[in-house]
């Protein structure tokens, strides 16, 4: 049996569904979490008073949230939910806990509390995004730190309170190290992202030219055969005429920068017709993936960009290219989205005075 969702129900993305099922499972421990001691209290009654009456509503919501959790809801609302129920309950049951002076064993109540502020901190960590939950976690905190030092009393100090204010000091400083330690991952995780994407771009940039590279052009020319968009794919190779002669004459420097003044051209011809992607495909031929309305189109596209080249030295030498052109109907038959389609690549013969060949398929 594979993990994936059900047909027959609404779709969701891959990464909701994945927190869809991870709620199915953390959820039900939470109604368990809140069942044993209740079960336990019927068996012989401990809770204090706010617990019994708590307790029983915190139930109810977490098998209300189970049973939804198994619904195509948007997790918006099903996470709002877990996050309020468990921060409210923790901050309540605090404050209870502090304010209530005739409460048996208040530090032991009060202590009681702690294994359930660091739950409550780390399902924030998980469930809300990386810095909002920062901030979440954050409210949390300064909530009991100000219900401490609202109910912090004057000395002389009983035995009582002096126990109480050691176990809220040791609450406080472990929900403080919880955040710590999401700051120090959150960082961490920002680091490792940023070096992922730069290491993305590397994989997907040609380093001589700084354009796009093979791979990247391929990927590039896989999407744009699979947009729906409608209208014809045109994709251009563009070769240096006579390179080998370049590199022969005035050496291969020469020949680099030649390469990279072309890629210059290049680009500044794309964002000034705001045209598809271009890069390099591989030593001196270069890949334009266009989208056109019509073959003529994507003809004069290229024949403009050949001639411009034409008049314009590179790196002071007077340097041609050929273009091979191929203009195709974007692939709106294919059926299935693992369907690979196959482009003819053109190719571009060494003559420098016009479109060497112009196919349409």
């Amino acid at each position: 049996m594979t993990d994936r969702p059900d047909p027959a129900r609404p779709t969701l993305d891959h990464a909701s569904w994945s927190r869809h099922q991870y709620h199915r499972m953390i959820l039900p421990g939470g109604v368990v979490a809140f069942a044993a001691p209740l079960w336990l209290h019927h068996q012989q009654p401990f809770l204090a008073p706010f617990d019994q009456q708590v307790l029983p509503l915190m139930l109810a919501t977490y098998v209300l949230l189970t049973a939804l959790s198994w619904l195509s809801l948007p997790l918006f609302w099903l996470e709002c939910a877990i996050i309020v129920q468990l921060d409210g309950f923790v901050t309540w049951r605090v404050g209870a806990v502090l304010f209530t002076p005739d409460l048996d064993a208040r530090a032991a109540q009060l202590a009681a509390t702690l294994p359930w502020v660091i739950v409550a901190l780390l399902i924030t960590s998980w469930v809300v995004p990386e810095r909002a939950s920062l901030s979440v976690n954050g409210i949390v905190v300064g909530a009991i730190a100000l219900l401490g030092v609202a109910w912090w009393p004057a000395p002389p100090w009983t035995a009582e309170q002096v126990q109480l204010m050691n176990v809220l000091l040791q609450l406080l400083m472990a929900a403080a190290t919880v955040i710590v330690a999401q700051t120090v991952v959150l960082r961490r995780h920002h680091l490792i992202s940023v070096r992922a994407r730069q290491a993305l771009q590397e994989a997907h940039t040609d380093v001589l030219t700084g354009l796009p590279n093979r791979r990247a052009l391929l990927h590039a020319l896989e999407e744009h055969a699979h947009d729906q968009r409608g209208g014809l794919l045109a994709v251009g190779l563009l070769d240096v005429d006579h390179f080998k002669l370049i590199n022969d004459r005035h050496g291969h420097a020469t020949g680099d920068e030649v390469l990279r003044r072309l890629a210059v051209h290049l680009r500044s011809h794309q964002h000034a017709q705001q045209a598809g992607v271009v890069g390099r495909y591989g030593g001196e031929e270069f890949l334009l993936i266009l989208r056109v309305p019509d073959p003529s189109s994507a003809h004069d596209a290229c024949e403009r960009l050949r001639r411009r080249l034409a008049n314009e030295p590179l790196h002071g030498l007077n340097v041609t290219v050929s273009v091979g052109l191929v203009v195709t109907a974007v692939f709106s038959s294919i059926e299935g989205p693992t369907a690979r389609p196959s482009i003819p690549l053109p190719t571009a013969a060494e003559d420098g005075y016009s479109l060497r060949s112009f196919q349409v398929c």
